[in-house]
């Protein structure tokens, strides 16, 4: 995300940014960077890998080395040399190259913990699309210096933004969690949704008006199915089940129920049986049988849980560890203010350790996404989150 979605939103046409940015934003496709060769590490524009020219398509052949995510990426960024008789930084082009085809073969480098983070990549008459080319053709050389600018830029960022907006969730799994075992994760992750339903509940107005006052305080675009339809939320789970469980999930994978639906007459429901409604994502991962149960729904809560009191544009979640137990995050989901809070707490962690180079994690895909009916109780708050049973 923070390399290959920069790099095509500065130097993509609007095709191109249509295709690629947003499976990049919702994590349905994860990108590599095929830039080091073994003879062109730190003086990149040596590189030999050649592209040429067949039709409406380009011929790949060469061999990359140092490939993060290379294993299981859908898309690489590469740079190969497409005029060899120019001077090396003119004659380099920029393409979005398809991993899974025939001529791309991926060795990883086994270390000697035994863990494999990098890859070499093999291009052996590998095919690209000329409608892949980023940028200009033989202006490689500046596009790959947009991604290598971001990569900078991103070291050490915790990228809270992408999850949790102002709730430094992120942080939270990554880091401040890093010597426990999490099992599970349940949160309000879609401020614009809390921000409507808390509505509904505190004023008794229609969806409608909640949605017209959303829209009025800055937290709602004019089209709001991604958030209530749990889209929004899928996609973020989806990034905490990476961090959290090491799982490589489609967000488009997680069963989701609409928050559309949800009238006054549910709240008044609710409201009896000394409850409201809120959009959860839930996610949990017995190790044990390799066992992912995970959703978005509007649920019922009980009102003096921490769901039932996070009102208005407000994130809140659960981590809980094996060890630690439940650890609550709490802030500001939507708005432009959240959003400026997460991008400078971004930019503070980059100055603090600009040097921090984190490689992303090697994700599983090996694993069964459970999608049947059960019950959760916690020490904190008790829900009923059977599908069945939601609003």
């Amino acid at each position: 995300m923070l390399l290959a979605g920069p790099t095509i939103l500065t130097h993509g046409n609007d095709e191109q940014r249509a295709r690629y940015l947003r499976p990049i934003l919702n994590g349905q496709e994860a990108w590599c960077q095929l830039f080091s060769e073994p003879g062109a590490g730190s003086d990149l524009a040596s590189l030999q890998c050649r592209a040429e020219r067949d039709g409406d398509e380009w011929i790949v052949n060469g061999q990359k080395v140092w490939t993060s995510g290379g294993q299981t990426a859908d898309l690489g960024m590469l740079v190969a040399r497409t005029d060899p008789d120019a001077p090396k930084h003119k004659g380099i082009s920029y393409f979005a190259i398809e991993m899974d085809q025939p001529g791309v073969e991926v060795r990883p480098l086994r270390e000697m913990t035994g863990r494999s983070l990098f890859s070499e990549v093999f291009f052996s008459d590998a095919r690209v699309n000329q409608s892949a080319l980023i940028g200009e053709l033989n202006g490689g050389w500046a596009v790959a210096n947009t991604t290598l600018a971001n990569e900078r830029a991103g070291l050490g960022s915790g990228g809270s933004g992408a999850v949790g907006g102002a709730m430094p969730i992120v942080r939270a799994v990554s880091d401040g969690l890093a010597g426990d075992r999490i099992t599970r994760v349940v949160g309000i992750l879609n401020g614009t949704t809390n921000a409507v339903l808390s509505r509904m509940d505190s004023s008794g107005c229609s969806l409608e008006d909640a949605l017209a006052d959303a829209r009025a305080r800055g937290y709602a675009e004019a089209d709001l199915s991604a958030d209530l339809d749990g889209d929004d939320a899928r996609a973020k789970l989806a990034i905490l089940c990476a961090m959290a469980f090491g799982l490589r999930v489609e967000p488009k994978a997680i069963p989701a129920r609409s928050a559309a639906g949800v009238t006054v007459a549910d709240f008044a429901r609710a409201r009896r049986a000394d409850r409201t409604i809120r959009q959860l994502a839930h996610a949990e991962y017995n190790r044990a049988t390799s066992t992912l149960t995970a959703w978005v729904a509007p649920v019922a809560v009980a009102r003096d849980s921490i769901f039932g009191r996070t009102m208005g544009a407000q994130n809140a979640a659960l981590i809980t560890g094996v060890y630690a137990g439940d650890v609550g995050v709490f802030g500001a989901g939507a708005g432009g203010d959240a959003t400026a809070v997460a991008i400078l707490s971004d930019l503070a962690a980059i100055a603090r350790d600009r040097a921090a180079i984190v490689p992303p994690p090697r994700l599983s895909s090996d694993f069964n996404l459970q999608t049947s009916h059960f019950e959760l109780q916690t020490s904190n708050f008790k829900l009923q989150t059977s599908l069945a049973e939601a609003v």
